[in-house]
């Protein structure tokens, strides 16, 4: 740790302050979990909008592109999956160190998700509230779409806010539950864990292509509504978080 952190108070085992407390851990030092992030999100979109500026210039001007030329851009979800590393990282860093200020493997977990759901809402508002600017500018003069997805051009405001909150809580809560196979079983766990994933993700794809289920599945996804599918990837962050907690129980730290 590179900053002072506030050992829980003393009191009775899982108690929200303790909880708090530890979630303070995580929050000792920011730059990991809100500084970087930030930083590295503001040089890609300003590289994205140097890029869309020079095929404007090329083009002769904005009005000879297609009007969705800058709709369609993976920079802005990026900060999505780095969410990911952010969470893996914050866990594998301080869990030695709260266990030696006698936090329980129960208020670790805990603050932790406390702390990733806090993370989780100050990104979605950040980047809801640059979408607000972004739509305000005509997409920063240049009709492009940074901070607003394709597809959540038709949502409403509140629809965006939830939907980005929910995503973010999905890729913190896993991240939490890969750092937890880390820090149960190390660098073997991990690597028997992406095997399986990559196992089972081959295993989806060959059958959905072998018994021609494109059309149903984007269909099924299709017929969804942006809340509906918010709803679906809550679920996915519980059982995650779920996966990651009971992990956790017997969890040890390592050099």
């Amino acid at each position: 740790m590179t900053a002072v952190a506030t050992a829980p108070a003393p009191g009775r085992s899982g108690t929200p302050s303790r909880i708090v407390n530890a979630a303070r851990i995580h929050a000792a030092n920011p730059w990991g979990t809100l500084i970087l992030p930030w930083i590295i999100y503001a040089a890609i979109f300003a590289l994205t909008l140097a890029i869309w500026g020079l095929i404007t210039m090329n083009a002769g001007g904005r009005q000879n592109l297609d009007a969705d030329a800058f709709l369609y851009n993976g920079g802005g979800t990026w900060v999505l999956f780095y969410m990911m590393v952010v969470a893996v990282q914050a866990m594998n860093q301080t869990f030695k160190f709260a266990l030696g200020l006698c936090v329980t493997r129960r208020e670790y977990y805990l603050g932790s998700a406390l702390y990733f759901l806090f993370l989780s809402a100050i990104y979605t508002t950040g980047i809801t509230l640059l979408g607000i600017v972004e739509r305000a500018t005509d997409g920063w003069g240049l009709q492009g779409s940074f901070f607003v997805p394709f597809w959540m051009q038709e949502a409403s405001l509140a629809e965006r806010w939830l939907a980005l909150f929910g995503l973010f809580t999905v890729f913190f809560f896993l991240g939490a539950a890969v750092a937890t196979v880390y820090v149960r079983w190390g660098s073997n766990g991990m690597i028997a864990f992406f095997a399986t994933l990559s196992v089972l993700a081959l295993a989806a794809v060959f059958v959905i292509v072998r018994f021609d289920l494109g059309p149903e599945v984007s269909g099924w996804f299709g017929a969804r509504s942006l809340v509906q599918l918010v709803g679906l990837g809550l679920v996915a962050s519980a059982v995650a978080g779920l996966v990651g907690f009971l992990l956790m129980r017997r969890a040890t730290p390592r050099a």
